[in-house]
């Protein structure tokens, strides 16, 4: 009995001085750095994000809960907290790089997840759509900014309609008609017809049609096209031949 009530009291005495230690320890976090590739304006948004937080002492902190809290911020795509005695937390954040501008106050991920950022990026290439979704339109985007680098072009414009038809607009001012299906073919004939013909006119063009079921249709800036109805189809087949542009009046699949 003697030696239970013992090893009771030993057992109550480490969890006493245990306990004492920790109070005596668990001291307030009066330091908090910040780091990251995060710009001056990132930098700020975070600091006030972390001062609404209501933060326990150094030991008491739940560093997955805080990472959770401050990853709440969308375009922090990751966070690391580490504790650095006595009172210091290094707080290192991994954000998620904007790729395109969705609307006047929010953009995109790589992925099409939107993000809030405290900074503007005007020279990101501007996205909106009608009928898809952020993530669609990411993806789509992708995809003819592939065709596209391969002549050394820059989206900087990609737009759906409310019929659900695509725009491309290059940073030449020239825009390209895509339509809603065959995104990828229409895209290669235009891409075709810009290498072989369009370049080599070097002339301002104001739009191309890539609707047509074999080629695209080029309109010239310097037409005054109040006056100029007819369209100037370029045939897609054959670029490697002398081929001249005949105007004539082709026919668009479906509409669109």
């Amino acid at each position: 009995m003697i030696r239970r009530v013992a090893k009771t009291f030993v057992v109550l005495s480490v969890v006493v001085a245990g306990i004492a230690i920790w109070i005596k320890f668990d001291r307030p976090i009066n330091t908090i750095v910040i780091e990251g590739d995060l710009t001056l304006a990132e930098q700020v948004a975070m600091q006030k994000h972390i001062g609404t937080l209501d933060l326990p002492g150094i030991l008491s902190l739940a560093l997955p809960r805080l990472e959770t809290q401050l990853q709440q911020m969308d375009w922090a795509r990751r966070v690391d907290v580490r504790r650095r005695w006595p009172n210091k937390l290094v707080i290192y954040v991994y954000k998620e790089s904007p790729v395109a501008q969705w609307d006047d106050h929010t953009f995109l991920s790589a992925d099409g997840d939107i993000l809030q950022l405290p900074d503007q990026y005007d020279q990101l290439p501007r996205l909106s759509a009608q009928l898809s979704s952020p993530r669609e339109s990411m993806e789509i985007f992708r995809l003819l900014q592939q065709y596209a680098a391969r002549q050394g072009l820059e989206i900087l414009e990609l737009t759906e309609t409310a019929q659900g038809e695509w725009h491309v607009g290059f940073e030449s001012g020239t825009v390209v008609r895509l339509g809603a299906v065959e995104l990828e073919a229409r895209m290669s004939r235009f891409l075709s017809a810009y290498t072989n013909i369009i370049q080599q006119q070097r002339r301002p063009v104001a739009y191309v049609d890539a609707r047509y079921p074999s080629g695209v249709a080029v309109r010239y800036s310097e037409i005054d096209v109040a006056k100029f109805d007819a369209l100037v189809p370029i045939q897609a087949q054959n670029w490697g031949q002398s081929t001249v542009a005949k105007q004539t009046n082709g026919n668009l699949t479906d509409g669109r």
